[in-house]
C-alpha cells in the first residue's frame, strides 16, 4: 500500500531541504529556475522567472537566466517562492511549554519592574519550538514578553529562526503595553485608571528627561514609576522605538490615538478586533495594526465588532496590516500566520497584500530587514510546493542568508521514528 500524499509531500520536504543543507552550508550558489517568484519589491511578480543566490545575497532575479554554474539547483515549476514569513508577535525562545513554570521566562510576577523589563538575555536560540516553526516557512520573530503585574510588559526584540546562539537581530525593539480588558484587570478593574497609568507614565517619562540630573540627586518630587522604567520609556518619546498596544474595542483605539498624537509617539495596535469601525483614522494617523484574523468571534465584551473581512477593510482604508498566527501564536504556532492570512484572502484581502500582511508588512511596521526578495538583499526566502497562502502546500526549502535550513524537527523525527521504525531512535538532539 502506498503512502498518503500528505505523508510523501512531508518526507519529500525533508529529503530535499537535508540535502540543501548540505550542499549550502557554506553559503555556495543556488539556481531557482521556473518558479512563481513574488518579490513583493520593484520587480512584483515573476510567473515564471529565475532566481540566483550566491554567498548569502540574492544576485539577479529575472525571467530567464539561462544556464548558470551551481552547487544547487532547484527545478521550480509548479512552486511558489516568496520572502521568508516572519511572526509579529510571539514567544519564540522565551516559551518552551505554556503548563511549564520553568519554561518560561518571558515574563516576572510581584516586581516592581514594568517598562525596564528586557528578556532578550533569556532567549533560548536552541528552542525546540524554533526548527518547528521555521519548517513552516518562518525566517524572522518579533518576540515579546507578556505581564501578569503592570500594564507594561518589557521590551521586545527580534530573531532570525537559524537556531544559532547570534540570531537576536534587533534589541529593545518595541515596548508592549496592555489596553483594553486586560489592561483594564492589571490596572485594578478599569480602563480608565489603564489609560491613566499609561498617560501618567508618557507625561513622567517627559518630565523625567527635562529634569534627569535633578531626579537623580533625589532633588525633585517623588515619581509614581521607577526611574529604570522612565528610563526605559525614553525611546518611545524620541520616536526611535514603536510603543505595541494591546486592544480591540474602537473607542479604545480612538483614545490611542490621541494619546499618541499628544505625546507624538508611534504606535502599533496589537488586536483591533473592532479596528475595522475607526479604519479611517487609524489611516489617517499612519498608525499600523498587527490583527488575528481568526479571532473572528466576540469571545470577549471588546470583541463584540469582530468580523472576518476585518484585515481587509483596514487594508481598503490605508491602514498597513500584519497577521499573526491564532491567539497571536505563542511560541508554538507563529507559522500558522499564513492560514491566517489566507483566510483574510478568503474574505476580500487581495491576494498579494495576504502575502505581504506576514512578510514585507511585518518588516516595514517593526523597522527590521526581510520581507522581499531583491538583488544585493539577504536570500531569504521558501520555496513552496504550491499557494503560500494554502494550508496544503508545504516549504520544501528555507534560505536563511543564503544556507538551506534543516526543516527536521521533533514532529517529523516523530514521524520518521513509527514510519521507519527500523532506521534508528533518532534520539541525538538536533536543532
Amino acid at each position: 500500500m502506498g503512502i498518503s500524499n500528505s505523508l510523501r509531500a512531508g518526507v519529500q520536504a525533508s529529503l530535499f531541504c537535508l540535502l540543501g543543507f548540505a550542499l549550502g552550508a557554506q553559503g555556495q550558489t543556488i539556481l531557482i529556475k521556473d518558479a512563481r517568484i513574488l518579490t513583493l519589491g520593484d520587480q512584483g511578480t515573476l510567473e515564471n522567472g529565475d532566481l540566483l543566490v550566491r554567498d548569502g545575497k540574492i544576485v539577479q532575479i529575472a525571467e530567464e537566466l539561462g544556464d548558470v554554474a551551481a552547487e544547487l539547483i532547484i527545478d521550480g515549476r509548479g512552486k511558489v517562492v516568496t520572502p521568508g514569513l516572519i511572526a509579529p508577535s510571539s514567544e519564540l525562545g522565551l516559551t518552551e511549554i505554556g503548563a511549564a513554570a520553568s519554561t518560561n521566562d518571558g515574563a516576572v510576577v510581584e516586581q516592581s519592574i514594568g517598562a525596564a523589563f528586557d528578556p532578550v538575555v533569556a532567549f533560548n536560540a536552541r528552542s525546540t519550538l524554533i526548527p518547528f516553526n521555521r519548517a513552516g516557512g518562518l525566517t524572522r520573530a518579533i518576540v515579546l514578553p507578556a505581564s501578569e503585574e503592570k500594564i507594561f510588559a518589557g521590551q521586545g526584540f527580534a530573531i532570525k529562526l537559524t537556531g544559532e546562539f547570534d540570531s537576536v537581530t534587533d534589541r529593545q525593539l518595541v515596548q508592549k503595553v496592555y489596553f483594553g480588558e486586560y489592561g483594564a484587570q492589571l490596572a485594578g478593574g478599569s480602563r480608565a485608571m489603564a489609560f491613566t497609568q499609561l498617560e501618567s507614565a508618557l507625561q513622567q517619562a517627559k518630565e523625567y528627561s527635562d529634569n534627569r540630573d535633578q531626579i537623580r540627586r533625589g532633588q525633585w518630587r517623588e515619581l509614581d514609576f521607577t526611574l529604570d522604567d522612565l528610563e526605559a520609556l525614553q525611546p518611545v518619546l524620541r520616536g526611535e522605538q514603536r510603543l505595541l498596544v494591546g486592544a480591540d474595542r474602537a473607542s479604545d483605539i480612538l483614545q490611542l490615538l490621541t494619546l499618541a498624537d499628544t505625546y507624538q509617539i508611534r504606535p502599533i495596535i496589537i488586536g483591533a478586533a473592532e479596528g475595522w469601525m475607526v479604519a479611517d483614522q487609524l489611516a489617517k494617523a499612519r498608525v499600523p495594526v498587527v490583527v488575528d484574523v481568526l479571532g473572528n468571534t466576540p469571545d470577549a465584551f471588546e470583541k463584540l465588532g469582530a468580523r472576518m473581512d476585518n484585515a481587509a477593510l483596514l487594508h481598503k482604508a490605508g491602514v498597513t496590516v500584519a497577521i499573526s498566527g491564532p491567539g497571536y501564536a505563542g511560541s508554538h504556532n507563529s507559522y500558522l500566520s499564513r492560514q491566517a492570512a489566507g483566510n483574510a484572502v478568503a474574505y476580500g484581502l487581495p491576494f498579494e497584500e495576504g502575502v505581504r500582511s506576514v512578510t514585507a508588512n511585518v518588516a516595514e511596521i517593526f523597522g527590521i530587514d526581510g520581507g522581499v526578495l531583491a538583488p544585493g538583499g539577504a536570500a531569504e526566502l521558501v520555496v513552496w510546493s504550491g499557494d503560500p497562502l494554502e494550508v496544503t502546500s508545504f516549504a520544501e526549502l528555507v534560505l536563511i542568508d543564503g544556507k538551506p535550513q534543516s526543516l527536521v524537527n521533533r514532529s517529523t523525527r516523530l514521524r520518521d521514528r513509527y514510519l521507519h521504525p527500523k532506521a534508528g531512535t533518532g534520539h541525538g538532539y538536533k536543532n
